[in-house]
């Protein structure tokens, strides 16, 4: 029914396009025809008005008689008679004075009429300020050319002549043209009625309408266009099921999520949040979704790292303190192609018993350290009252060098424990000093096994900012493992410095470490057994790595097997004085056995 209407409204525009087409052609052609022969009619007026006054002219010639008596008299409306001499002046005008008439022999009437005795041609007149149509006629007597006849009438006169059938005709054509804007605006309203049903079913975002509209749509552009608009309506329905679906899943993934967890736009307003958020912000009945960041937290340190990503672009991770409590703000900026703007993702998270863990931790360890330590030193002193009685001397050696050991892991544990907890005591360290220091702690132990301790100390190095005595238990550490795995040749501790860093080093000349063993000679308990087969505490390296990054150094150590092994530290120079309140660390008085 659809597509006979619209084939029935497609012929029915075509008809009236012809038809006023052709009606607007016939009327176009009747006006011209009309027109030309009115032009026609008033030249052949003019060529007859012309030759008479020739005529008479010659006649008035032989008589003698002036001219301008004939362009005088009763002459019809518009017509203008001009008589020229030879030399094309005017003699004699039936509306103007000769003297005003200009010089008419350049004309191009004036010459036809020269030539073939009769000119005819359309031009502005000055004298009489308009458009004329002029026939002229060369006046002759007896062969000899004594003059010319013009006779001149406006352009305008021809329109005049064919007014009556302008006037019906132009009558006609707006009573057509009338017709026609009726039948357009008709047909127009028609043909619109599809199109504004389109509209207002998307404005709905009616289905239900579009199918309609899409079951009935012929193979017309708009038919496609209906058909179209219910596909992409449909697609946008399944999308927003999509995306709502994704929207709940998100939201209850971030529920579960034991983080307090909010959204942000560019300008800092919450966008969403999860229920951990609500619970830890949300202080009254107001919704979150909507405020902005800082109505919400009250951690300045917080609320600086959002400012920060948001203007810098970079992540942010922040430990703030309120009241008592410790919270971990992580601050990141989400990708803008996944979200179309700028999104900002804050991370919320009371960390309060996780930072007292570290305080736990300590007090445990010193307390354990400290209730082993005791019973082991009376275990090792009655150990030394038994070695009077012959025949127990190997065996209490075994169990000697087990409670050394054990008395050695406890302050090991203990020293790690406290570096762990505390910020290094930052001042100006000089290398000569500690040189003194070392030499005299090694000196027996350097006597006994021949290995010599040396020391390279370059006067730019020779100064650095440290914590003194973790410096100190740095270098005793490396130095007792030198000597564990050294039998001959010698130990060297090195200071040199370079733009930035400086550097610090301890090289032996023994078994080295084997190639398998070095990525892990830095775990704690991790314990590789001497040559001698007595393994250490497994923490003496720990300690040393914990040192240098107490500095923000870097530790790299090179080894050959029956080579020897190079410890490598740099130091930056830019450590300045700082010192926090914090327990001394005192460097451990028990050898190393070992790693």
């Amino acid at each position: 029914m659809t597509q006979g209407r619209s084939y029935a409204l497609h012929v029915l525009s075509a008809v009236l396009i012809v038809a006023s087409l052709v009606l607007a052609t016939a009327l176009v052609a009747l006006i011209a025809s009309v027109h030309h022969q009115a032009n026609l009619g008033e030249t052949s007026r003019l060529e007859a008005s012309a030759l008479l006054l020739s005529n008479r002219y010659v006649a008035t010639v032989h008589a003698g008689s002036p001219a301008a008596p004939l362009v005088r008299g009763d002459l019809p409306a518009g017509l203008r008679l001009t008589i020229l001499d030879v030399g094309g002046s005017a003699v004699a005008d039936s509306k103007f004075d000769p003297g005003s008439v200009p010089n008419r022999i350049g004309d191009p009437e004036v010459k036809q009429a020269t030539a073939v005795g009769v000119g005819v041609a359309v031009s502005y007149r000055i004298e009489s300020g308009q458009r004329e149509r002029t026939v002229c006629v060369a006046i002759r007597d007896l062969g000899s050319l004594i003059g010319f006849a013009v006779a001149s009438s406006p352009v305008g006169l021809t329109w005049q002549a064919a007014s009556e059938t302008f006037s019906w005709a132009v009558s006609l054509l707006l009573a057509v043209s009338a017709l026609w804007l009726v039948l357009a605006v008709m047909l127009a309203r028609m043909a619109t009625r599809p199109i504004s049903d389109l509209a207002d079913a998307l404005e709905r975002r009616s289905v239900q309408s579009l199918a309609g509209l899409a079951m009935r749509a012929d193979v017309t552009e708009l038919g496609r266009a209906q058909r179209a608009s219910y596909a992409l309506l449909q697609e946008s329905e399944m999308l927003a099921l999509q995306e709502h679906s994704q929207t709940s899943a998100l939201s209850a993934v971030l529920d579960a999520v034991p983080q307090a967890i909010a959204i942000l736009d560019s300008t800092g307003a919450v966008l969403s949040a999860n229920t951990q958020f609500d619970q830890l912000v949300g202080g009254n009945a107001l919704p979150v979704a909507g405020r902005h960041i800082a109505e919400l937290v009250t951690l300045p340190d917080c609320l600086a790292a959002i400012d920060r990503c948001i203007s810098e672009h970079q992540p942010q991770t922040v430990v703030a303190e309120d009241r008592g409590r410790h919270y971990s703000c992580s601050v990141h900026e989400l990708d803008e192609k996944a979200f179309r703007e700028r999104r900002v993702l804050v991370v919320l998270e009371d960390i309060t018993d996780a930072m007292a863990l570290p305080r736990i931790k300590a007090d445990f360890v010193a307390n354990a350290s400290h209730e082993l330590k005791t019973p082991l030193t009376a275990i090792r002193g009655y150990l030394e009252l038994l070695r009077e009685e012959p025949g127990n001397v190997h065996y209490l050696d075994i169990v000697e060098r087990n409670v050394d050991r054990l008395i050695a892991l406890s302050s090991d544990i203990s020293l790690l424990s406290r570096l762990e907890n505390r910020a290094p005591e930052i001042e100006l360290v000089d290398l000569s000093e500690l040189q003194r220091d070392l030499a005299e702690l090694f000196d027996r132990q350097g006597q006994e096994t021949g290995v010599a301790l040396r020391f390279s100390v370059d006067s730019e190095g020779r100064f650095l900012y440290a914590d003194r005595l973790m410096l100190l238990q740095m270098f005793i550490n490396l130095i007792e493992n030198a000597y564990h795995s050294t039998q001959a040749g010698a130990i060297t501790v090195s200071a040199t410095a370079d733009a930035s860093h400086i550097i610090l080093g301890v090289s032996d000349t023994g078994q080295g470490i084997p190639a398998r063993d070095l990525p892990r000679i830095f775990e704690r308990f991790y314990s590789r057994a001497s040559d001698h087969g007595r393994p250490g505490t497994g923490l003496g390296l720990a300690i040393v790595k914990r040192v240098v990054l107490a500095h923000n150094g870097t530790i790299d150590v090179e080894s050959t097997v029956d080579k020897g092994t190079t410890f490598v530290i740099h130091i930056p120079k830019i450590l300045g004085p700082r010192r926090p309140a914090a327990t001394p660390v005192q460097p451990s008085d028990t050898k190393r056995e070992g790693l």
